[in-house]
């Protein structure tokens, strides 16, 4: 039912679409000829940050997916985006809620243009009022990470409470080894140290957890 309520989505655009084209009336305000104004005009999706969970659970090997941990980051989260519970998949940005060798949590909003926006789970429900609160931790989230919709798994975050970069981070991303430890978020708290909860929460980086992604629009766009 699911598949053939979007497949009927889509012929109704690529109709609208393609009559847009041949009577040359397309615009930029012209939701028919827009694919995310006109998909975005169906449902009310507010602006902000979004974070949905990954399905696959990965090894603590997380920079092997692409030529730096940065970009295998978003290479994890880009293949996982669509089949993910995220309901506004217009966001154009996508990064792993990972820190990696170089850059904390608390440092996104700088290196990667993060808007300052409150910041919700997949599915719209709020986690907290503004992303520079959001990520180094202060106030904590209005609801824990399972309450939005995210799962009870835990995650790897590779951060310290505040949004700083953990020496354990299984190497920088590339060791999968059971002697090696990587730090794990909780999806069970509200507290402020959720990225690493009571400043000890680590495992092997031979298990398997979930990645967190983040998805938003820049300013700029």
């Amino acid at each position: 039912m699911r598949s053939r309520s979007l497949i009927l989505v889509v012929l109704l655009y690529s109709s609208l679409y393609y009559n847009c084209l041949s009577d040359k009336t397309c615009s930029d305000d012209d939701k028919s000829c827009s694919p995310q104004a006109f998909f975005s005009s169906l449902f009310i999706i507010p602006s902000g940050v979004y974070i949905y969970s990954t399905n696959t659970k990965y090894q603590g090997n997380l920079a092997a997916y692409g030529s730096t941990f940065e970009e295998s980051g978003q290479n994890i989260c880009k293949q996982e985006k669509l089949f993910s519970s995220l309901v506004n998949q217009f966001c154009s940005e996508v990064r792993a809620l990972i820190s990696t060798s170089t850059v904390g949590y608390s440092n996104f909003s700088e290196t990667f243009s993060v808007p300052d926006l409150p910041v919700y789970g997949p599915t719209g429900s709020l986690l907290n009022s503004n992303w520079s609160s959001f990520e180094t931790g202060a106030g904590g989230l209005k609801l824990t990470f399972a309450e939005a919709g995210l799962g009870p798994d835990d995650f790897w975050s590779f951060t310290e409470a505040g949004g700083v970069i953990s020496s354990n981070n299984c190497n920088a991303g590339i060791d999968n080894s059971v002697e090696l430890f990587g730090v794990i978020g909780s999806a069970s708290t509200k507290a402020s140290d959720w990225m690493n909860l009571g400043g000890e929460s680590t495992a092997s980086c031979d298990s398997y957890h979930r990645v967190y992604c983040i998805c938003y629009t820049t300013s700029s766009e």
